[in-house]
């Protein structure tokens, strides 16, 4: 993924996650179980969307390092 396609991923997931809280809150106030469920899971989702944005991240780094790193090497040779 690029840093764009990640940064979007993320931001989808903060998304998710404040829909979800919307929906828990709703549900709270109105008394409706199945709507606390599914804003909690919302919320969940949301939470893991930005997690695996974040690990993408990570990898792109990790991987931007090696190629430099190898780079760094074959022009030693």
């Amino acid at each position: 993924m690029s840093d764009k396609e990640d940064r979007q991923e993320g931001l989808k997931g903060a998304v998710e996650d404040l829909k979800g809280r919307v929906k828990e809150a709703a549900g709270t106030v109105v008394g409706h179980d199945a709507t606390q469920r599914e804003g909690r899971a919302q919320q969940a989702k949301g939470t893991a969307q930005q997690e695996v944005a974040e690990r993408e991240q990570e990898a792109d780094r990790a991987r931007e390092r090696a190629a430099a790193e190898e780079a760094r090497q074959r022009s030693q040779q």
